[in-house]
């Protein structure tokens, strides 16, 4: 392979698109700015194509560009990928793992999880990556996670994933605890009312929600506010006597705390559906394959939904 397609080239490359900044991305690196002005030139040279425009004080891509982009993503994802696996491929004891997670399952569920498994496995290379279901799938398909455990997104699917459901997680109507209704019971109309805390609308989870809700009710729900993140959710809650729809595993504690209650609302059963996915060729080391089965262990017995 000629010395234009190293890794370390495609690393400089993909470092300045994102920082769409020669300077910026030398900076990062710490070396000086012609150097990495040499490393793109050259890259260029084998492509034969001109790779970015400059427009103002940003370089963007060309279409040229986008597609070294992607290609290149792809090449150093896959790399990472190899090393992850062939390190400690037979001792299992030892090797790297790279997760990807959806937002509540990475703050709330797999942390415990994971810590367990490094106390067992002292010399495990462990790291979570928390993000939204679409990304985490996405970073399972390009092989820059061995596996993610995220809740389902219907709108997003990969013919190279293969995804099995971990758990079904109840949500919860929950308010503060001193704010709740005397016989803890309210129509789905009166908790429609309520004033909600709920997630952006393009979250997944939230979606499904609107979903289910709209089928059983013609009320809008009253939401007051859209906070991104579970935790932020259920704080305003706190603070402001405000009401969310959370999975029971961001608030199981607060509840049994006695700082949250959880509203009964008859007939309604809402449910956020957890799924693991890896790719289909994927092939685990040792040591991934242990821990893949302890999430899935553990996630099927926790708080298993009644």
């Amino acid at each position: 392979m000629e010395p234009q397609l190293s890794l370390r080239r495609l690393e400089i490359f993909r470092l300045v698109v994102e920082e769409r900044s020669v300077t910026r991305a030398a900076a990062i690196l710490m070396i000086a700015q012609p150097a990495v002005s040499s490393q793109l030139r050259a890259l260029e040279e084998w492509l034969g194509a001109r790779l970015f425009i400059r427009r103002g004080n940003r370089i963007e891509l060309t279409e040229a560009g986008e597609r070294a982009n992607a290609w290149a993503k792809g090449i150093l994802a896959g790399a990472a990928e190899l090393r992850r696996d062939v390190h400690g491929i037979e001792s299992g004891g030892a090797g790297s793992v790279v997760a990807a997670a959806s937002i509540g399952v990475g703050s709330y569920l797999l942390p415990g999880v994971l810590t367990r498994f490094r106390g067992r496995h002292p010399g495990a290379e462990i790291t979570l990556n928390v993000l939204q279901p679409r990304e985490a799938l996405r970073q399972v398909s390009t092989g820059e996670a061995d596996f993610a455990v995220a809740n389902w997104d219907a709108d997003e699917t990969h013919t190279n994933v293969h995804t099995t459901v971990v758990r079904d997680e109840p949500i919860d109507i929950v308010v503060r605890a001193d704010l709740g209704p005397e016989n803890g019971v309210l129509s789905l109309e009166e908790a429609l009312r309520l004033p909600l805390v709920a997630a952006p609308r393009v979250v997944a989870a939230q979606r499904a929600v609107d979903l289910r809700l709209g089928l059983l009710s013609d009320v809008e729900p009253n939401v007051v506010i859209r906070l991104g993140h579970p935790l932020a959710a259920k704080q305003a809650v706190i603070d402001h006597g405000w009401a969310s729809m959370l999975p029971r595993y961001v608030v199981a504690a607060d509840v049994a705390a006695g700082v949250l209650a959880t509203i009964d609302v008859p007939g309604l059963d809402l449910r956020e559906r957890i799924v693991m996915a890896w790719r289909r060729d994927k092939v685990f080391s040792k040591l991934q394959q242990t821990l893949v089965a302890g999430i899935r262990d553990e996630l099927a017995d926790f708080r298993r939904p009644e």
